[in-house]
Protein backbone atom coordinates (compact mmCIF):
# COMPACT_ATOMS: atom_id res chain seq x y z
CA UNK A 1 0.00 0.00 0.00
CA UNK A 2 2.56 2.47 0.97
CA UNK A 3 4.25 2.13 -2.88
CA UNK A 4 0.90 3.00 -4.27
CA UNK A 5 0.62 5.83 -1.69
CA UNK A 6 3.58 7.44 -3.28
CA UNK A 7 2.36 7.67 -6.56
CA UNK A 8 -1.37 8.60 -5.18
CA UNK A 9 -0.44 10.80 -2.35
CA UNK A 10 -4.15 11.88 -2.55
CA UNK A 11 -6.66 8.86 -2.41
CA UNK A 12 -9.40 11.33 -3.89
CA UNK A 13 -7.17 10.87 -7.60
CA UNK A 14 -6.47 6.71 -7.22
CA UNK A 15 -10.32 6.50 -6.23
CA UNK A 16 -11.19 8.65 -9.29
CA UNK A 17 -8.47 6.88 -11.40
CA UNK A 18 -9.66 3.51 -10.94
CA UNK A 19 -13.79 4.98 -10.85
CA UNK A 20 -14.20 3.60 -7.41
CA UNK A 21 -16.12 5.53 -4.33
CA UNK A 22 -13.54 7.24 -2.07
CA UNK A 23 -14.98 5.19 1.09
CA UNK A 24 -13.53 2.61 -0.76
CA UNK A 25 -10.06 3.17 -1.31
CA UNK A 26 -10.05 5.05 2.09
CA UNK A 27 -10.78 1.53 3.42
CA UNK A 28 -7.65 0.00 1.65
CA UNK A 29 -5.45 2.78 3.41
CA UNK A 30 -7.19 2.07 6.85
CA UNK A 31 -6.79 -2.01 6.25
CA UNK A 32 -3.15 -1.69 5.03
CA UNK A 33 -3.76 -3.80 1.76
CA UNK A 34 -5.59 -3.41 -1.82
CA UNK A 35 -7.33 -6.17 -2.91
CA UNK A 36 -5.59 -8.09 -5.88
CA UNK A 37 -8.15 -7.97 -8.33
CA UNK A 38 -7.46 -4.09 -8.78
CA UNK A 39 -3.02 -4.34 -9.39
CA UNK A 40 -3.67 -4.35 -12.98
CA UNK A 41 -6.08 -1.18 -12.94
CA UNK A 42 -3.61 0.28 -10.60
CA UNK A 43 -0.27 -0.53 -12.51
CA UNK A 44 -2.15 1.21 -15.54
CA UNK A 45 -3.55 4.15 -13.58
CA UNK A 46 0.46 4.50 -12.18
CA UNK A 47 1.76 4.21 -15.85
CA UNK A 48 -0.42 7.52 -16.25
CA UNK A 49 1.43 9.30 -13.92
CA UNK A 50 4.51 8.43 -14.74
CA UNK A 51 5.40 5.90 -12.34
CA UNK A 52 6.72 2.98 -13.00
CA UNK A 53 5.01 0.06 -11.00
CA UNK A 54 4.83 -3.92 -11.49
CA UNK A 55 3.08 -6.95 -10.04
CA UNK A 56 6.28 -8.02 -9.04
CA UNK A 57 6.75 -4.68 -6.56
CA UNK A 58 3.00 -5.41 -5.81
CA UNK A 59 2.94 -8.71 -4.68
CA UNK A 60 6.34 -8.24 -3.05
CA UNK A 61 4.84 -5.85 -0.57
CA UNK A 62 1.85 -8.26 0.10
CA UNK A 63 4.35 -11.23 1.27
CA UNK A 64 6.66 -8.96 3.30
CA UNK A 65 2.94 -8.05 4.79
CA UNK A 66 2.36 -11.24 5.56
CA UNK A 67 5.27 -12.31 6.86
CA UNK A 68 5.08 -9.49 9.03
CA UNK A 69 2.08 -10.94 10.49
CA UNK A 70 3.34 -13.97 11.10
CA UNK A 71 4.58 -14.99 14.49
CA UNK A 72 8.04 -16.81 14.12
Amino acid sequence: MEHVLKIFPNLSDLAKELSLPYPTVAAWKQRGRIPASYDLDIIRAAAKRGADLTLSQLAECRCRRQVKGMAV
